[in-house]
């Protein structure tokens, strides 16, 4: 996800809190065929690992524990709460006619490879 500079999270505990605020996960992955997509629960460790290890389950007829098994990249991303906001909330919009119309928090971490 491209990310401008001024919007990129770089306060460790500000993404842990995110993460276990709001602990349902889009867990995307390759898989055979293509990708998969699974929204899964995660229990963040904050000691475990330098950054910390994100943890799951996932049922065993679920196919994306194999696919994690051959060691494949993976990606998790977390949303806070977001919505529309009408640009003409915002005071800017009279002055030059430039605002953001959709709010979010979003949290990508990197998945490591395998397991």
């Amino acid at each position: 996800m491209y990310l401008r500079k001024q919007h990129q999270w770089t306060d460790r505990e500000a993404v842990f809190t995110l993460i276990e605020a709001h602990a349902l996960g889009a867990w995307v992955c390759q898989a055979e065929g293509g990708l998969t997509a699974n929204h899964v629960p995660f229990v963040l460790d904050r000691g475990r690992g330098k950054h910390g290890t994100l943890m799951c389950h996932v049922s065993r007829a679920n196919p994306v524990w194999r696919a994690l098994g051959a060691g494949l990249p993976s990606v998790v991303m977390f949303r806070r709460p977001q919505a529309y906001i009408t640009p003409g909330w915002y005071p800017g919009k009279a002055e030059h006619g430039k605002v953001a119309d959709w709010v979010a928090k979003t949290m990508d971490p990197e998945v490591p490879d395998g397991p």
